[in-house]
């Protein structure tokens, strides 16, 4: 991408991320993308404590929870060292309002890029990720808390899969 282009695309993403209005569901969906993108194409890992609460539970796969703003940021970080050049596509999203100060939405997205950093699992095995082995789906409960929007709840779930194999879901560890 042309540095110019790059920049137009960061600018417009900060434009929309620094400046929340949710009157619509849609004003939900837009900022949420431009959040999702900020944060991991452009590694903008800050802008999480901006959103979270210290009580924010994300629920992971097999159990697993996230609780609180510094471990949301340390899993953050720790999936873009194991990935520095993650960037994600996003396929879908939809936003329901529940009242005045609070939404729900379910997005899903595909992460795509190359495990070339160290991971808890080990050093990097130079393997990709994209459309045709990852998928990630979270439902996120966000709730307008002193005047400002926080994720205070979500649900998560990465898998790895070929999505659209034979017409079913086929699950297999990317190669």
């Amino acid at each position: 991408m042309l540095p110019e282009t790059r920049a137009d695309e960061f600018n417009r993403l900060r434009t929309i991320v620094e400046n929340p209005d949710f009157q619509t569901a849609a004003d939900v969906e837009r900022f949420f993308i431009a959040y999702t993108k900020y944060i991991w194409d452009y590694k903008m890992v800050g802008l999480i404590y901006d959103h979270y609460t210290d009580e924010t539970v994300i629920h992971g796969e097999n159990g697993v929870d996230i609780a609180g703003i510094g471990p949301v940021v340390f899993h953050t970080l720790e999936r873009l060292l194991t990935m520095p050049d993650m960037k994600i596509t996003f396929i879908g999203i939809w936003a329901d309002k529940v009242s005045d100060d609070e939404y729900k939405f379910v997005q899903i997205t595909h992460p795509e890029g190359t495990f070339t950093g160290p991971s808890r699992y080990g050093p990097p095995t130079g393997k990709k990720l994209g459309y045709d082995n990852i998928m990630n789906m979270c439902e996120c409960l966000v709730k307008k808390i002193d005047g400002k929007w926080k994720i205070v709840e979500e649900w998560g779930l990465l898998g790895y899969a070929n999505f659209f194999q034979n017409g079913y879901v086929h699950t297999a560890i990317p190669k």
